[in-house]
């Protein structure tokens, strides 16, 4: 089983146009459900046993962080957002979301076959456990080569940069992260990871990779994680290509996974974006070749990635990539756990989708 990181930079081309939509009728790869955090949220507080906050949080911390103005997924900015050709709706109105909820209490695990810069300085104080799984031990960077690409990094930087003063913020940034490496792409080394995570308290396990070949000893464990309150969440891939392929059988597409193809600053599905009936709702994943791409913790070691746009220091980088699109996700499922932590799977899943604000040419649900 070979193991794919869905990350656009490693992508060295783009396919045709790539969307999704479950209904029958109409042309599937034009029209999604893109995520929207407060309607998540409030959606989640409406459900049995939601815990009232209390809370009415001002934005003004978050706003404040030094590069949150370029963080168009986020909030709309107009001077970003007019050089860089924005649409003003390409966000998901999370800030509303954070007025009543920053993810405090849950713990978010992230599965990658890369090293992690776990002491990044918009990281380490959220990391709260990490695990490599293929020596069964809690290194999980390579320190031989300070160079050495860190995918795991960025993917986790998207669910919980914490609020300090420095860089960005996660979408969940009071929530924690658990950080599993996983190197050996076999069916036990694959369980073993996730196995972990749901033993060591992770109520959300974030996968920016897939196979498009999912064992079904793979999927029977990944529907007993869902079964055990897990909620398990897989980026669709950056092929542009039509998932419903009777030969692609990836792990976005599985019942017991929540599957997120990638948003552009536009506003509109990806170019680059897997597609399918089983894929479930895009988010924001951007796209450098026709936008801004969407800004996270670089992916490239103390070096820097060369996309710094002249705006952030080699401690950031803009990206693309459904693996952004998933974390970005998974994200608002901390802030939807942390008002409501009874929620199991199924009732996540249905919130994401029915709250989801319809993009695309075809909006004819």
């Amino acid at each position: 089983m070979q193991n794919i990181l869905k990350y656009g930079l490693l992508s060295l081309l783009l396919f045709s146009t790539a969307c999704n939509n479950t209904s029958d009728g109409f042309d599937t790869r034009r029209a999604y459900g893109k995520l929207n955090a407060i309607k998540a949220v409030e959606m989640a507080q409406s459900y049995d046993n939601s815990i009232n906050t209390g809370s009415n949080y001002d934005l003004t911390q978050i706003q404040n962080e030094p590069y949150y103005s370029y963080a168009w997924h986020f909030a709309y900015n107009n001077t970003f957002g007019q050089f860089f050709g924005v649409d003003q709706e390409a966000h998901i109105h999370i800030e509303d979301a954070w007025k009543i909820t920053r993810g405090a209490g849950i713990t978010v695990a992230v599965i990658d076959a890369s090293n992690f810069d776990w002491q990044h300085e918009d990281l380490e104080s959220n990391v709260i456990r990490t695990y490599n799984s293929d020596e069964d031990n809690n290194n999980i960077t390579n320190q031989g080569d300070s160079d050495d690409a860190s995918h795991g990094s960025i993917v986790a930087g998207f669910i919980a940069s914490p609020i300090n003063g420095k860089g960005l913020v996660g979408a969940a940034p009071e929530a924690k992260l658990m950080l599993i490496k996983q190197i050996d792409p076999s069916d036990v080394a694959t369980i073993k990871a996730f196995e972990y995570a749901k033993n060591n308290g992770a109520k959300i396990i974030n996968n920016s990779w897939g196979t498009n070949n999912v064992s079904q000893g793979v999927a029977s464990a990944l529907q007993e994680l869902k079964d055990e309150g897990v909620t398990i969440i897989f980026a669709s891939g950056n092929d542009g290509d039509n998932m419903d392929d009777p030969s692609i059988n990836d792990e976005s597409e599985l019942d017991s996974v929540i599957g997120i193809g990638a948003s552009s600053e536009k506003n509109d599905v990806t170019t680059y974006s897997n597609y399918g009936k089983n894929i479930d709702l895009i988010a924001p994943g951007g796209d450098l070749y026709n936008g801004a791409g969407i800004l996270g913790i670089d992916d490239n070691g103390v070096f820097g990635s060369q996309v710094q746009r002249s705006i952030v220091t080699n401690d950031y980088a803009f990206t693309h990539g459904t693996s952004f699109a998933a974390p970005i996700t998974a994200g608002v499922v901390a802030l939807m756990l942390s008002v409501n932590p009874t929620l199991n799977p199924y009732q996540i899943r249905d919130i994401l989708i029915n709250t989801t604000d319809k993009v695309g040419e075809n909006t004819n649900y």
